[in-house]
């Protein structure tokens, strides 16, 4: 038996349905990426379906032969779609699984990547992009033909891209997507917030449906439930990033204790929520935890109180005056 003997055409609402997936194969997300795999799961003629599309789409040789089915004489009259199928299984030759094994399988393992409290870490993917890792840090990443997806966990991270056109390189943090094809971007989840900071290049940042551009020396921070903030960076932003220097202009305290906790396994807390909201200046060596959070209390007039594996800041209380006598 030839290896094509099993092959058989798809449906015309199948092929329908993988035109309309292939068309938009270059934008899709991270999750209409998931809920394209999942329809692809549901039948081998789905499968087969969109790998005939997608062969179309590259080669007009394959539109052709089409058109000879078509012509021939005693040939059955089929839906344009139909034609196409036909005309794609006639010119490859192939069997159905070997059309499809290049779109329904990733290239490469999902690879998981962290580091521990205190630590730094930098990994050179297959594509030759460098994911560099702050401390106390999570990403899955997963590359498929079509993208390049990362999931960030937790923690902070920086990407240098390779380009690759016909790859997006997708950043996940939380609700919110970063896109880029090839520059030198950083995505951080800290507190209630994720921040994006470019360094080199542009890249597109969609929350909730609403796209917004971020360009070379800008950064954009995202909060729920409030509107969205972009800045310029300090022409020493990226070393500093790259030094554990922590540069902050009147940002929360809340935020500045996230990036503090990354490097100490007593975790710095408040007793009073409230107090997350006071803002900052200040620079901080993040690894040398101790020492910022004795800048930090100073700074704020508080106490760094410990208790276990927590320090709680706290205001300092005004002493009672004495009774007169």
């Amino acid at each position: 038996m030839r290896a094509n003997d099993n092959w058989r055409l798809p449906s015309e609402e199948e092929l329908e349905i993988a035109a309309d997936w292939a068309d938009r194969l270059p934008e899709l997300t991270a999750a209409e990426r998931r809920e394209l795999e999942s329809w692809l799961a549901g039948g081998p003629g789905r499968a087969a379906a969109f790998a005939l599309m997608r062969d179309t789409q590259r080669d007009t040789a394959l539109v052709e032969a089409a058109e000879r089915v078509r012509a021939a004489p005693g040939a059955k009259r089929l839906p344009r779609l139909g034609l196409i199928a036909a005309g794609v299984a006639l010119a490859a030759g192939l069997s159905a699984a070997f059309l499809v094994r290049p779109y329904l399988t990733a290239t490469e393992t999902p690879l998981e990547l962290t580091t521990p409290l205190g630590q730094r870490a930098e990994h050179r993917l297959s594509d030759k992009s460098v994911v560099s890792l702050a401390a106390d840090t999570g990403v899955f990443v997963r590359y498929s033909h079509g993208a390049r997806d990362i999931d960030l966990k937790k923690g902070d991270a920086m990407f240098q891209v390779a380009k690759d056109k016909t790859r997006p390189f997708n950043v996940q943090a939380g609700d919110t997507t970063v896109t880029a094809v090839g520059t030198t971007f950083e995505v951080e989840r800290v507190s209630d917030a994720v921040q994006v900071r470019v360094f080199d290049g542009v890249v597109r940042v969609n929350r909730d449906g609403a796209e917004r551009s971020v360009s070379k020396g800008e950064w954009l921070m995202l909060v729920a439930d409030r509107a969205p903030v972009q800045g310029r960076l300090d022409a020493e932003s990226y070393q500093a990033w790259r030094s554990d220097w922590l540069d902050a202009d009147a940002m929360p305290l809340k935020y500045v204790i996230a990036r503090l906790n990354r490097y100490t396994a007593q975790s710095v807390s408040l007793h009073d929520p409230s107090l997350g909201d006071l803002k900052v200046t200040g620079r901080f060596k993040l690894d040398r935890p101790a020492e910022s959070l004795t800048m930090l209390a100073a700074l704020l007039d508080m106490r760094a109180d410990p208790a276990g594996r927590r320090v709680y800041l706290t205001p300092k209380r005004t002493a009672k005056a004495e009774p007169k006598t």
